[in-house]
């Protein structure tokens, strides 16, 4: 499902009008008369005619917006109260035009423009059941002062109705999920957003405050063209994509159809990253798995896997990967290997640092790297880039790891993580995850963008990463093509975790319980969409 910048949504209108013949006239009331048809099913007529309703209007098009909705809740004949923020007479164009219809009808509508009609509103809120909030749209690009903030802090401060938002959350900046000074962010039911779904509300605040999981996207009938014509390249994974992912496998299939995923990985004090990687892709549906690890673990690998096969490589007994290693791996494991996942718990020795240089040029087919594998690269960044020109690189840092990576503060990424990460992915030629409490994904280049915005608490315990690695090199194993990998793996992560919530309610469960339901996941899934 794509999301959109304001910008893009601004051509789109201005074309629908250019070159369609659409008229502000048209998109406003297919807005209001969505947006009234979404609260009707929200909450039903019963309920609704004994709710006392408000539509709290500003000066610009969202307000005109709102004044269509007003119109259609009295017309419906539910108790509709228009608060409108301006005075009467400075409301131009199709936002006039609505407005005048109102008060042709004989709607209640009450001018609250000054800071001494502050009471009055808290008035009218005591009242309310359900508010409509039209105040601010896309279109805000200053930071809110003076009256406004003072009407915006009284309906955070107030409680005993709930708030539906009409296109943003009045102060969400649509772009950057950044409030402009001051928006509403309590009591936020729905979220009736118009054209398309904005970029802000799956970073920053946006993200904070869950807005994905309020948001209903109301279709005003914009040329289907235009949206395809000026799309972001950014999307939410659905669904609906990641089960046409997932094929029936043939009855006479054998573990050669499904490919051989190799994960180097482990260290002393870190044989559970080695082996929930492993796991994962054994899970993951992977033909074959084979453990590469430092020879002093083997023991202790052989004790915990029966499916994975492990092979112990030259560590001349320091229980980490040295210099020696890369060659050992080259001679007897790249053959015949699909996907290879390099980095959970190899520690972070100089002799290890060394293996990684030596290992990454040998490998032709996509490599995964996490953890450890990042850390070390992060301090060459010339050599990360002449890998990734000879193969597939998949990187998959947490936004410290990045910071380090990337030279790139945390707070930025965290405050911009979609440009950062196309930036970076460019930059370097390589695939990307970046891991916040959603991730981002991006395609080689940063071509394409897609974002996982569920969440569960359960993913917040060591081994998530090694899950999502060995997932991904499943996958790819498995047939799929890289980003398909990467958006499978996200998404199936998060589904997997989430069923598991109400087993283990919002901790405790760990990521091997995560990983072993993960079959049962896919299974879940290819049910819900066949009974859609």
């Amino acid at each position: 499902m794509e999301l959109y910048f304001s910008k893009n949504l601004k051509k789109i209108d201005e074309e629908s009008y250019s070159a369609f013949g659409y008229s502000e006239n048209i998109l406003m009331e297919n807005a209001g008369n969505g947006c009234y048809e979404e609260i009707i099913a929200l909450y039903g007529k019963d309920f609704l005619q004994k709710s006392n309703i408000t539509v709290i209007c500003g000066k610009g098009n969202n307000g005109g917006d709102g004044f269509v909705i007003s119109r259609h809740l009295f017309n419906a004949g539910f108790n509709v109260k228009t608060v409108i923020l301006t005075e009467i007479n400075s409301y131009k164009g199709v936002s006039k035009e609505n407005l005048d219809i109102l008060i042709n009808l004989g709607s209640n509508i009450e001018q609250i423009s000054e800071e001494n009609k502050i009471n009055l509103l808290n008035k009218i809120l005591d009242k309310t059941d359900i508010l409509v909030d039209a105040i601010f749209g896309v279109g805000l690009n200053r930071e809110i002062s003076g009256f406004f903030k003072k009407v915006i802090e009284v309906l955070n401060e107030k409680d005993g109705f709930d708030i539906i938002c009409i296109d943003v959350p009045s102060g969400l900046n649509a772009d950057t999920g950044e409030f402009m000074g001051i928006g509403i962010k309590n009591n936020i039911k729905k979220i009736f957003t118009l054209g398309g779904l904005k970029v802000g509300f799956y970073i920053n605040y946006g993200e904070k405050l869950l807005l994905n999981e309020k948001t209903v996207l109301i279709d005003i009938n914009q040329p289907a063209q235009l949206l395809k014509k000026h799309r972001t390249n950014i999307e939410l994974i659905t669904l609906e994509e990641i089960v046409e992912c997932f094929k029936d496998r043939k009855k006479t299939g054998t573990k050669f159809d499904y490919g051989h995923l190799l994960v180097v990985a482990g260290s002393s004090g870190k044989s559970g990253a080695a082996f929930m990687s492993s796991y994962a892709g054994l899970k993951g549906g992977a033909g074959l798995v084979t453990a590469a690890v430092p020879s002093k673990l083997n023991d202790v690998m052989e004790i915990k896997t029966n499916e994975i096969m492990t092979y112990p490589v030259f560590d001349d007994n320091f229980g980490f990967f040295v210099e020696n290693s890369a060659d050992i791996i080259k001679e007897n494991l790249l053959k015949g290997k699909n996907a290879i996942i390099i980095g959970p718990g190899i520690g972070l020795k100089e002799e290890t640092k060394i293996f990684l240089h030596r290992l990454l040029p040998k490998i032709k087919v996509p490599v995964i790297l996490d953890a450890d594998a990042l850390n070390i690269l992060s301090e060459d960044a010339d050599f990360l880039k002449k890998t990734a020109n000879k193969t597939d690189l998949i990187l998959t840092p947490h936004f410290k790891e990045m910071e380090r990576i990337s030279g790139i503060e945390r707070r930025l990424i965290e405050k911009d993580p979609i440009s950062v990460g196309k930036n970076f992915s460019k930059k370097f030629g390589i695939y990307l995850i970046l891991k916040g409490s959603s991730m981002y994904i991006f395609d080689k280049n940063g071509e394409n963008i897609s974002i996982q915005c569920e969440h569960s608490p359960l993913l917040a315990s060591g081994g998530s990463g090694d899950a999502l690695c060995g997932l991904m090199g499943a996958f790819i194993c498995g047939g799929m093509n890289i980003y398909e990998s990467m958006k499978c793996a996200a998404y199936l992560l998060v589904y997997s975790a989430k069923t598991l919530e109400k087993k283990y309610g919002d901790f405790g469960a760990g990521a091997l319980k995560i990983i072993e339901n993960i079959p049962i996941t896919v299974n879940l899934i290819k049910k819900q969409q066949k009974e859609i």
